[in-house]
């Protein structure tokens, strides 16, 4: 999977889940655009999980900050 698919992914989880129309890019900053606070961010997680089919551990946000944070870590949680 390539990262431009991976971002496709997300971009519709935060529209579905989270009902964010914005355009990100990789170095975006995650919270302000998404604006997540601790309850939408239990929501993006979930559903990142239910959509990649991977499991996040505990520990995995820290560092993240960006949209390329992001990518990275589903990158490295994908089979």
């Amino acid at each position: 999977m390539t990262d431009a698919e991976i971002v496709a992914v997300i971009h519709d989880v935060a529209r579905t889940h989270l009902q964010v129309e914005t355009t990100m890019e990789m170095r975006t900053p995650l919270v302000e655009a998404l604006v997540l606070d601790s309850l939408r961010m239990i929501t993006l997680v979930a559903e990142l999980e239910n959509s990649f089919k991977v499991c996040f551990e505990a520990g995995d946000e820290v560092g993240l900050v960006t949209l390329a944070d992001l990518v990275a870590l589903v990158r490295r949680r994908l089979p």
